[in-house]
């Protein structure tokens, strides 16, 4: 009779090929430890530990450390490989350490949860709140590795990363700790995940057993279809479970389906818009619609009729009703040169940003970084934003500051000179809309222009305070005029004075003259004034009179006979 070669099938059993030698090592490893003795629980509990603190610290190294000391997986190898030999002794025990060490594991995890109070769910917990069908397959491929590494002796050194590759405990953990924080759905969730991967281990591990030869030969005790009765309510689990999360991994296609939708129609919605970037996307589907949060970065507030028109984009993309909310993020991207880059997120081939084509948002651009290195060492003035309007043959570029002084006519026209030649467009044209902003002191506001600066020494400040006290006190006895508002400044050794002044008349020119004297005299140093008269003026039953007095008699009496409806009025709420 000739020499056959080996057929394929031939190879491939040899591969799971298990002698009588490496059986009995194999069979004395898997009953050691399904034994459900203390030193059994006390690594999980341990591990327990180890992977509700990395759980809850969202630390992907510390759950691998917990996977690594778990000892739950062998007890599942127990399980499966007396199903497949009939040994009703190991099936007991494996059966009762494993059930033991989940209860035990549940357990303590609600207990650390419960005591340690409130925290809030980090990503390592909620990527295992959601099993799908992907985790299944995971599932069953470490199954298999950890069986074969298991029974064949040269590749039992990588059993520590097979370990890492089935998830028993941190499922586990994380279900205690859902629970502990009444959020039962995430709790069962993670319980699947990890029931899941109980079912995926055993079926695999007992069809590379049954492979092995280990069900047949070696004294087992049961023999042709048996095993397969055995294993029947596993499979019929396992098939029920695999469909759970087919449906499962359904649902998260379609929500990233929608979430990548909202994402790229909302990019595309915003790219001619200065400055602007789409920040985080969330969406929640009610039924027949959907509710769209979404996180934008811009230079200023989008008004309704921007929010509707990104709204309509979106129910075109999705077909069906979105129902979108903005929460606008004022700020501003700043460049050295004036760049027109959109940003966006990193992308796989790790750009963040892209030029965009629109001539327009070059134009803004351009006027953006002349207004910014203009006023950039204006302490007084910030520029907002800037925004271009189309006009049937000229563009009015609209930029928005927020300053203490005005902005003068000879700057606008400079301004609107170096946006022109950067630009090379002659129709383009500036408009400034400065919004006050007013600096106050317990002496009133500051007026720019008027503020002392560096170069005010202490002693110029002491003879500053000491004037405005003197004049204080003598309006307040003098009839007819108030001192309003009191400015001061040093320039070129002289005090500059400027008083805003109400009164009946102009204040007198005379009164302005004795005024400087008087005050050059006592303080030693040139006085300069300046009165800013306004001329307010009230005719009652004793004549002529201050129209800042009789206000303030008024009001002092008015708190004597205030309206009850008044807060109600104010907004105060009654308060």
């Amino acid at each position: 009779m000739g020499h056959r070669e080996p057929s394929l099938g031939d190879n491939v059993m040899q591969l799971f090929y298990v002698t009588r030698d490496r059986f009995k090592i194999v069979h004395e490893d898997i009953a050691n430890g399904s034994e459900p003795a203390l030193r059994f629980y006390l690594m999980v509990a341990v591990s327990t530990l180890i992977a509700s603190f990395g759980l809850i610290s969202d630390s992907t190294a510390v759950v691998i450390g917990a996977m690594l000391v778990a000892p739950l997986m062998t007890p599942i190898f127990g399980i499966a490989l007396a199903l497949v030999r009939g040994e009703t002794g190991l099936l007991g025990r494996a059966l009762r350490a494993e059930i033991m060490g989940v209860l035990a594991a549940l357990a303590m995890s609600f207990v650390l949860g419960s005591l340690i109070g409130h925290y809030e769910p980090t990503g390592e917990m909620l990527a295992r709140t959601r099993p799908n069908l992907f985790d299944l397959l995971v599932a069953v491929l470490a199954g298999f590795a950890g069986t074969y590494a298991l029974i064949d002796e040269k590749i039992s050194p990588a059993l520590p990363g097979v370990a890492i590759a089935t998830a028993i405990v941190p499922p586990l953990a994380n279900s205690g700790l859902c629970l502990a924080l009444g959020e039962v759905e995430g709790g069962i969730g993670s319980f699947l995940l990890f029931f899941a991967n109980f079912l995926s281990i055993l079926l695999v591990a007992s069809a590379t057993f049954i492979l092995s030869g280990m069900a047949k030969h070696y004294g087992a005790k049961i023999e042709g279809k048996s095993f397969v009765r055995r294993l029947g309510l596993p499979v019929i689990a396992f098939v029920a479970t695999a469909a759970f999360m087919s449906h499962s991994l359904y649902v998260i296609y379609e929500e990233r389906r929608i979430d990548r939708t909202i994402y790229q129609t909302m990019i595309g919605a915003l790219a001619d818009i200065p400055s602007t970037y789409l920040g985080s996307v969330y969406h929640d589907k009610e039924g027949d619609k959907i509710q769209v949060l979404a996180g934008v970065h811009t230079p200023k507030f989008f008004t309704p009729s921007q929010v509707l028109r990104v709204q309509e984009k979106l129910s075109a993309s999705l077909e069906m009703p979105v129902e979108l909310l903005v929460h606008c993020v004022v700020s501003s991207n700043v460049s050295a040169h004036g760049s027109i880059n959109s940003v966006m997120s990193r992308n796989l081939d790790g750009s963040f940003v892209r030029a965009s084509n629109n001539p327009a948002l070059a134009e803004i651009a351009i006027s953006e970084q002349v207004l910014r290195e203009y006023f950039a060492d204006d302490m007084a003035t910030n520029l907002f934003w800037v925004d271009l309007v189309n006009l049937t043959n000229r563009k009015i570029m609209v930029a928005q500051v927020v300053s203490m002084r005005d902005i003068l006519p000879s700057e606008i026209t400079l301004l609107q000179d170096r946006i022109r030649q950067k630009a090379k467009k002659d129709n383009l044209y500036l408009v400034i809309s400065r919004v006050g902003k007013q600096l106050q002191t317990e002496i009133g506001p500051m007026r720019y222009g008027w503020i002392p600066g560096n170069k005010a020494t202490p002693a110029i400040r002491q003879k500053i305070d000491e004037i405005r006290e003197e004049l204080t006190k003598a309006f307040a006895e003098r009839h007819g005029f108030d001192l309003v508002e009191f400015n001061a400044t040093s320039l070129d050794d002289k005090l500059y004075l400027l008083l805003e002044i109400r009164g009946p008349k102009l204040f007198p020119q005379s009164d302005i003259d004795e005024l400087q004297t008087s005050l050059t005299r006592k303080y030693s140093m040139p006085v300069v004034v300046y009165a800013w008269s306004r001329v307010e003026v009230v005719r009652g039953p004793h004549g002529e009179e201050s129209v800042n007095k009789m206000r303030r008699y008024f009001i002092m009496r008015q708190k004597e006979n205030l309206p009850k409806e008044l807060p109600a009025l104010l907004g105060s709420g009654g308060r």
